[in-house]
C-alpha cells in the first residue's frame, strides 16, 4: 500500500496505518506528494506486487491550487499501471458519487474506515470479492453501488497510531457528536452519539507515548467536556471527566508530562464551562487557553445552524473561563447561508464584547461541505465595512484565523459544484452525471 500522507490528512492515516501494520502480507510506504507517489507506485508495480494508493481527502484540499485536477491525473495513471485506488475521509464520504465519477477512484470508503479497510485487505489476500464489504461505495457499469452502512466500531479495539512505529499524534479519546450542527461533517460521518475510548485504552496509549519520550500529551475531541456523555446533555460528567484526568495524571506525574485537554486540536462547547467543569480542568490541566465554539452572535443563526447554545451561554462561558484562569479563544463564523447584515453586525458586537472581557477570536468563513444538511448551499457575502471592523480586531492582537483564505475556498468549492465536479446531481438515467 501506499499513502500519501499530508500534513493535514496524517491524524486520520494514523489511525489506518495502525490496523494495516498488523495484517500479515501487507506493507505500506508513506509518501508527501503526487511525484513521490507514482514513482513509489511504479517501483512496487516492476516488482510484481500488488500495489493500492489510498488517498485521505478533505474538501478544502482539493480546490486549493486547482489540485483536484492534478490529482485526477494521477489516479489516471495509477490506474494504467495497474494499481487499486481506494479513498476516504470526510469528501469522500460526504460525496462518494463525485469522487468516483470526476477523479474515477475504485472505491470510496464512508465514514470511519479502521473496521472496513481491514476486511476489504483480507478479501484481496485470500482471493475474495472486496465488494462484499460494507461501507464501501464504486461504480458498477457505470451505476453507483453502495455496499451499506456499517456499526460505529469500538474504539477500543482499535489504536489511534502505531505508537510501536514511532508514529503519535494527538490521541483521540471522543468520536460522534449528538448536536449534528447543520455546516459541521462530525455527527454525519461519525454517528449522532458520543463513543469515548476508555480510561484504561486511553491510559495505556498515554503509558506507550511517554516511553518514547513524549512529554505533552494533547487529545482530540469534539467536545472535552463531553466524556462519559453519550448523549446530548447541558450537564457534564464531572466524576468520568475527573477519573480519566486523575489516571492520566499518573501516568505522566513521573516524568514531567503535561496534560492539555480543551485546547488545540480539540475545544469545548459553551453551555459545558461551568464552575465546576472549569475548576476541574484548571486542577489537572497545562494549557492556559481554552478553545471554545460560539459560531454566531445572533440567536436567529444559532438556531438555524443547529447549535443547540445561546449567545448568553458564550458570555458566561467566557466568564468563568477568565475567572479561572484560562484565555477563551472563541470560535466565530462569518457568511453563513442566508445570514443577514444584521446578524453579522450581532456577531462583531459578540466580538467586540468578549474582547472587551479578556478573550480572543478565532475567525472563520462558512465552508460548505458536502454530506451536512447544509452541503452546497451558497456562503454570504462580508460587507466590506464589517471586513474593516473584524481586521480592526486582528490589529488590536485580540483575532485571528485564515477567513480571507477561507471565503476563497468557499467561493471555489460552490464554483465546482456549479460544474459538477463536487455533488454532482445523479439523474434519472443510471450512469449519467448532470
Amino acid at each position: 500500500m501506499v499513502f500519501l500522507y499530508s500534513v493535514e490528512t496524517r491524524y486520520s492515516i494514523n489511525s489506518l496505518l495502525a490496523v494495516v501494520d498488523r495484517i500479515e502480507g501487507v506493507k505500506y510506504h508513506l509518501v508527501r506528494d503526487l511525484n513521490e507517489l507514482l514513482e513509489t507506485a511504479r517501483l512496487i508495480v516492476n516488482r510484481g506486487d500488488q500495489c493500492i494508493v489510498a488517498f485521505s481527502l478533505l474538501t478544502t484540499l482539493l480546490v486549493r491550487d486547482n489540485y483536484y485536477i492534478e490529482l485526477r491525473g494521477v489516479v489516471e495513471k495509477l490506474k494504467k499501471m495497474g494499481c487499486l485506488t481506494i479513498t476516504g475521509g470526510p469528501h469522500p464520504s460526504g460525496d462518494p458519487i463525485g469522487t468516483l465519477s470526476y477523479f474515477g477512484f475504485d472505491y470510496v470508503f464512508i465514514g470511519e474506515a479502521e473496521e472496513s479497510l481491514a476486511e476489504f485487505l483480507y478479501a484481496l489476500l485470500n482471493k475474495q470479492d472486496p465488494r462484499s464489504v460494507k461501507g464501501v461505495f464504486f461504480l458498477d457499469n457505470d451505476r453507483p453501488v453502495y455496499t451499506g452502512v456499517r456499526k460505529p466500531i469500538d474504539l477500543d479495539k482499535y489504536d489511534p497510531f502505531p505508537y510501536w512505529r514511532g508514529i503519535v499524534n494527538p490521541i483521540e479519546i471522543t468520536r460522534g457528536c449528538p448536536h449534528g450542527c447543520f455546516y459541521c461533517q462530525v455527527s454525519y460521518l461519525h454517528g449522532r452519539q458520543y463513543r469515548h475510548r476508555s480510561i484504561e485504552k486511553i491510559s495505556f496509549i498515554v503509558e506507550q507515548v511517554v516511553k518514547l519520550g513524549v512529554r505533552d500529551i494533547r487529545f482530540i475531541s469534539p467536545d472535552s467536556l463531553a466524556y462519559g456523555l453519550t448523549t446530548s446533555s447541558r450537564s457534564v460528567n464531572l466524576d468520568a471527566i475527573e477519573k480519566l484526568l486523575e489516571e492520566l495524571s499518573k501516568k505522566t506525574r513521573n516524568t514531567g508530562g503535561r496534560i492539555f485537554l480543551g485546547s488545540f486540536p480539540s475545544e469545548v462547547r459553551p453551555e459545558h464551562v461551568t464552575e465546576e467543569s472549569i475548576k476541574l480542568l484548571r486542577k489537572y490541566v497545562a494549557n492556559k487557553s481554552i478553545i471554545m465554539g460560539a459560531q454566531s452572535g445572533s440567536e436567529e443563526i444559532l438556531r438555524r445552524i443547529n447549535r443547540g447554545h445561546t449567545v448568553e451561554d458564550v458570555v458566561l462561558a467566557v466568564e468563568i473561563s477568565l475567572s479561572n484562569g484560562f484565555i477563551p479563544d472563541v470560535d466565530l463564523i462569518f457568511g453563513f447561508p442566508g445570514e443577514t447584515v444584521e446578524d453579522m453586525e450581532k456577531t462583531l458586537n459578540l466580538a467586540r464584547k468578549l474582547v472587551n472581557m479578556g478573550a480572543r477570536i478565532h475567525l472563520h468563513y462558512y465552508i460548505p461541505l458536502p454530506g451536512t444538511p447544509f452541503g452546497m448551499k451558497k456562503p454570504t457575502r462580508i460587507p466590506e465595512w464589517i471586513k474593516k471592523e473584524i481586521w480592526k480586531i486582528i490589529g488590536m492582537g485580540r483575532g485571528y484565523g485564515d477567513w480571507i483564505k477561507q471565503e476563497e475556498l468557499s467561493w471555489r468549492i460552490i464554483e465546482l459544484h456549479e460544474r459538477g465536479v463536487i455533488a454532482p446531481k445523479w439523474s434519472k438515467a443510471p450512469g449519467v452525471i448532470t
